[in-house]
């Protein structure tokens, strides 16, 4: 199916009423293999609503669309695992673009997310006050052992990446597939500590990791973990590291928190370097998926759960016994990153 074809139905969506996630839902139930996304849908629907139904491509001779760097702070912050390439396209502009404002806004990729290129003085503060009295807390009373930790990040189905070759001045390079700018991928969030992983869930596509989503995640978390790790939910006190996003952070994720009795352990703002799941867990998950192909979602899921299977118990314990040595390498460097 052409483009054009499924711009017109986004619009004939649109005009049913239909919401971008109803949207998304029944094109993609009747031409799968033709997927689009809830981000391609609600850049379409925001043109429709501002009165602009012109389906076509700009044409290369208007100027390129500037985008709103405030706009992009917020969208970034709100996921900051996404990438250039999916942002180009959500503002309506060419990759290079989206660089240039992001250089301008001050981010770059870090351990697969997007943080301040150089850090605020007051960040820069709160890293150093957090790792202080982390350092602090565990030297006197040890609690690594107690850390229930999380995060969440795509896969994605083509892990393959094309790569330099080396060939005779007249050998024509051989074929490597090009990565699609709209990749399929599945969102999986994973709750873990030194004892192995506890709980994950994948994300159904098109829909995103709201509080409510969040709070019944920790629910669920929980009764795994009273299952699967019965000590530490008796006897040890869990303690939740997680990041700060917005879901993470919500009123009525505070409550459903205090409701679990769970201590939530201090984090500063953009520190994917202080964060286990990122620094180690993905780390090896991207190891492990390197030059991997997958067609469907079964696929990636099965794969995960084969990823956890060959983890041997040192591996977890090993991800956050390293903490405090992240922890130091901070102090040491002034709140700065040190990677």
């Amino acid at each position: 199916m052409e483009i054009s074809e499924i711009r017109i139905l986004m619009k004939y969506e649109f005009h049913r009423g239909a919401t971008t996630r109803q949207a998304v839902g029944n094109i993609n139930s009747v031409y799968p293999t033709q997927a689009v996304t809830q981000t391609t849908v609600a850049h379409w629907f925001k043109r429709f609503r501002s009165g602009d139904f012109d389906m076509s491509n700009q044409p290369r001779s208007r100027p390129e669309i500037k985008v709103d760097n405030d706009a992009l702070k917020a969208d970034v912050e709100a996921d900051s695992s996404q990438s250039a390439l999916e942002l180009a396209s959500k503002f309506g502009v060419a990759k290079s673009i989206i660089l240039i404002h992001l250089k301008q806004i001050n981010k770059v990729k870090k351990l697969d997310k997007w943080v301040p290129h150089e850090l605020k003085d007051e960040h820069k503060q709160q890293r150093l006050d957090a790792c202080l009295s982390l350092l602090s807390r565990n030297k006197a009373d040890p609690f690594l052992h107690r850390i229930v930790t999380c995060d969440e990040k795509w896969i994605m189905y083509d892990n393959r990446k094309r790569s330099s070759q080396w060939l005779d001045p007249d050998e024509p390079p051989k074929h490597c597939p090009k990565r699609k700018v709209h990749q399929k991928k599945l969102m999986v969030t994973v709750w873990w500590s030194s004892y192995g992983v506890i709980h994950y869930d994948f994300m159904v596509p098109g829909t995103s990791i709201t509080s409510d989503v969040y709070c019944s995640q920790l629910d669920d978390m929980m009764e795994k973990l009273a299952i699967k790790q019965p000590k530490m939910f008796n006897r040890l006190t869990p303690i939740l590291l997680h990041d700060n996003a917005r879901p993470h952070s919500a009123k009525n994720t505070v409550a459903k928190l205090q409701q679990l009795g769970l201590e939530t352990l201090r984090h500063p703002p953009y520190s994917p370097d202080l964060a286990p799941t990122d620094y180690h867990f993905f780390q090896s998950l991207d190891n492990f998926l390197s030059g991997k192909n997958f067609t469907s979602s079964g696929a990636v899921k099965t794969a995960f759960q084969e990823f956890i299977d060959s983890r041997e118990s040192v591996f977890y314990t090993k991800g956050l016994n390293v903490l405090p040595l992240k922890w130091q390498q901070c102090v040491d460097n002034m709140g700065g990153y040190f990677d």
